[in-house]
């Protein structure tokens, strides 16, 4: 779902006729729409791997080393969310008639915001990744069939 999210965010920013990629009026609105999901839905997915990384933590009982890294996870949640928040609120700052206002002319305008969505973007595919190659595949390889199933279910009810 959520590189799902971040493909309609692209999307919304492609350039339209003029070839910019700079998001025009008919487009902030979309955008807003999409950022909300980064800044407030997203949460259930980010506690769910909470409940795996605390288990993960706990069944490996693994050197401070390896807690580090399973914490910094969860500490990439937390700055994705922050970061997805501060676009949003620069994107909020458009005048109603579409113009920069001038908080926004103050940021860098629209081209800073689209570089800051695509550095969002990038992040959050990056986070992705690294959570396939590493949390997912050491739950898998390390996790017995029953641990599996109980932590499924307290995901489930998050």
């Amino acid at each position: 779902m959520i590189l799902e999210q971040l493909a309609m965010i692209e999307t919304a920013m492609s350039p339209r006729s003029v070839g910019s990629g700079v998001a025009k009026a008919t487009d902030r609105g979309t955008l807003r729409e999409l950022l909300q999901f980064f800044t407030g839905p997203v949460d259930v997915h980010f506690r769910r791997e909470e409940v795996l990384v605390a288990d993960l933590q706990r069944i490996l009982g693994r050197k401070q080393e390896d807690q580090e890294q399973l914490k910094s996870f969860l500490d990439e949640h937390r700055m994705l969310k922050a970061d997805a928040t501060a676009v949003l609120r620069k994107l909020k700052r458009k005048r109603a008639d579409g113009r920069d206002s001038a908080a926004l002319k103050s940021f860098g305008g629209l081209r800073t915001l689209n570089t800051e969505l695509r550095a969002l973007i990038s992040r959050y595919r990056e986070h992705i990744s690294c959570e396939e190659r590493m949390l997912f595949v050491l739950a898998e390889m390390r996790l017995t069939v029953g641990q599996k199933r109980r932590i499924s279910r307290r995901m489930l009810q998050v």
